[in-house]
């Protein structure tokens, strides 16, 4: 039997050899992960007593059950590396260059990088690639043109990639419960995960503002206006989105949220600078090359492979006999032997549409002298960031399947030695410290996850069974595991922001490389507060308090914050007031 707590001990630390690579190794995400895969091979084999065959098997497994999300990146890269090819993604980008005009920076920062930020990443297209280069022309600083986006699509990216993350984490947690019929189901866990949206979209929306122009710009009328509303509209709707598809039993609606809170917070921002008599469209910021390209091309073929995504997206998740068709009976289960089956839904996936939309709209955009320079380029590009986002789920099946003795059980799965699962002595472990108090710390796990990663979906596929678990240990409701398994993603997801990877490809795209630093200490402490407002949630939420007792926590815990911020502002002006002296005294001596 293992002890819990060297095993924990053993646990945590190819995590912490991870942040180690991570931050002062500078390594990317692929090799971290592979060096994570192959320490958590070796602890599961010789301390942890998993059979040999079932630890390579289970990597395997993990790795196929991936190709949801990794072939989404792979063929999402694909299509923005055709579109720039064709010059489609330049026109683009100019158009979105002509938003605002000077005086008017609430209204692009929303515009552009929460509502614009949340539809790219919907759809498959990279905001932190995207729109540095924009913020850049309206005439931002480098870090706020890097900051910006980064944080921006951060509350929503369980929606991102046509809600894979939260398609990801429903298709795990189902399977945990593995109840007849199923729970939750797609809408059930869309829906709990909507529920933590306007808190933190709203406070990212302020904390933006905060980013681009310091305290002047955050306690500007307009600016709090922009955000409020915006940040309210961005969570709002998926509230509005998931609760519909609760409602109506629809899980096909639940992978257009993104793609409707992008929509709509951007038409909430264009009718609120309407109603302020503000200049929406100012081509003064275009150069002559610029506007060659806008000659170039009409926008409508521009955008035509979104177009037809969206449409194609709204055909198959809109029409439920189309839905069930896709997501149930062509399932196309496959099972790689004692592991769970995994459900492949070829003709479902969110990929599979990013690659028919791609090739349908060749023959507006082109094909002549640009298909091999695409793939050649495309190969580059992908190969690092699909492996990369396999690894993890691989990472996963091992910590999920570690203790199996490589026997199978008559319910066709291999037998675990609960004792040697790697999991379940994290989850004693994690009840036993924290007991009812554990729901708090479930979103900086999720954190952790997703910053070692620098994927909520991968943060999902960890530690989803580990919430599982503990929350079962602890004796919580059914929902009240589901709330744990949400909060733990998004955790995940606003790790986005803390990545030194997406940072890097931000900083890369306008030539800054070296202010990732910079714009992370600009950044941390914003996603720092909103995981800390998503801890208190999740902490009354999961074990049902009473109205008396949410108010009391939410106020203890702001109370905290604010002395904490009171207490760093007092520091850092004593230490600024200390400098001063020293530097007075030192100019008398001389």
């Amino acid at each position: 039997m293992v002890s819990t707590w060297l095993g924990t001990f053993m646990i945590l630390l190819p995590f912490i050899g991870a942040l180690l690579l991570l931050l002062v190794f500078k390594w990317k995400a692929d090799s971290t992960g592979f060096a994570m895969w192959v320490v958590i091979v070796v602890f599961a084999i010789v301390y942890f007593k998993t059979d040999v065959g079932v630890v390579f098997l289970a990597s395997i497994a993990g790795f196929i059950k991936s190709y949801p999300i990794a072939l989404m990146v792979c063929t999402s890269i694909f299509m923005i590396t055709y579109m720039q090819k064709t010059g489609a993604l330049q026109r683009i980008t100019v158009a979105f260059k002509t938003l605002g005009g000077e005086g008017k920076e609430p209204f692009q920062i929303m515009f552009i990088n929460i509502g614009l930020g949340c539809f790219l990443v919907s759809i498959g297209a990279t905001p932190v690639t995207m729109l540095p280069p924009i913020m850049i022309a309206l005439g931002y600083s480098s870090l706020a043109a890097v900051a910006l986006p980064a944080i921006g699509y951060d509350p929503l990216t369980t929606f991102a990639l046509l809600a894979i993350p939260a398609v990801i984490f429903q298709s795990v947690m189902s399977g945990l419960f593995n109840f007849d019929p199923i729970f939750p189901t797609l809408a059930e866990s869309g829906f709990i995960f909507s529920l933590f949206m306007p808190v933190v979209t709203t406070g990212i929306s302020f904390g933006m503002m905060f980013i681009a122009g310091g305290r002047k710009m955050l306690f500007r009328k307009d600016s709090m206006l922009f955000a409020a509303v915006g940040g309210i509209t961005a969570g709002g709707t998926a509230i509005l989105v998931n609760g519909l598809a609760k409602l109506l039993e629809m899980d096909g609606l639940v992978p257009l949220t993104g793609l409707f809170a992008g929509l709509f917070t951007c038409g909430s921002m264009l009718l609120l600078a309407k109603i302020m008599k503000l200049k929406i469209f100012d081509r003064g910021n275009l150069t002559e090359e610029d506007m060659k390209i806008e000659k170039s091309m009409p926008l409508w073929k521009a955008f035509m492979p979104w177009i037809i995504l969206v449409v194609l997206c709204g055909i198959t998740n809109f029409v439920p006999q189309i839905y069930d068709f896709l997501f149930t009976k062509l399932a196309m289960n496959i099972q790689i032997a004692g592991s769970k089956p995994i459900a492949l839904r070829v003709f479902w996936n969110a990929w599979f549409w990013v690659i028919l939309s791609t090739l349908l709209s060749m023959p507006f955009l082109g094909v002549k002298n640009k298909l091999k320079d695409t793939f050649s380029t495309w190969a580059k590009r992908s190969i690092r960031p699909v492996f990369a986002a396999a690894i993890f789920f691989s990472v996963a099946s091992v910590l999920n399947w570690s203790g199996a003795t490589g026997e199978i059980g008559s319910d066709g799965f291999w037998v675990v030695a609960t004792e040697n699962n790697i999991i379940s002595v994290l989850s004693d472990a994690s009840a036993t410290i924290f007991g009812k108090y554990y729901p708090f710390i479930v979103p900086f796990i999720g954190l952790l996850g997703g910053f070692v990663s620098g994927s909520e979906t991968s943060a999902i596929a960890m530690f989803t069974k580990y919430q599982f678990d503990t929350g079962t240990t602890l004796g919580l409701s059914n929902n009240a595991i589901v709330v744990l398994g949400a909060s733990n993603g998004i955790g995940g997801g606003l790790a986005s922001v803390l990545s030194p990877a997406k940072i890097q490809n931000a900083t890369a795209v306008i030539d800054k490389q070296g202010i990732e630093g910079e714009v992370i200490k600009k950044t941390a402490p914003i996603a720092l507060l909103m995981v800390v407002a998503v801890s208190v949630i999740t902490l009354c939420w999961a074990n049902e308090y009473s109205v008396g007792l949410w108010i009391a926590v939410i106020a203890i815990a702001i109370g905290s914050v604010a002395t904490l911020i009171l207490a760093y502002i007092g520091i850092v002006r004593l230490v600024r007031k200390r400098k001063s002296k020293k530097e007075k005294v030192e100019e008398v001596d001389k």
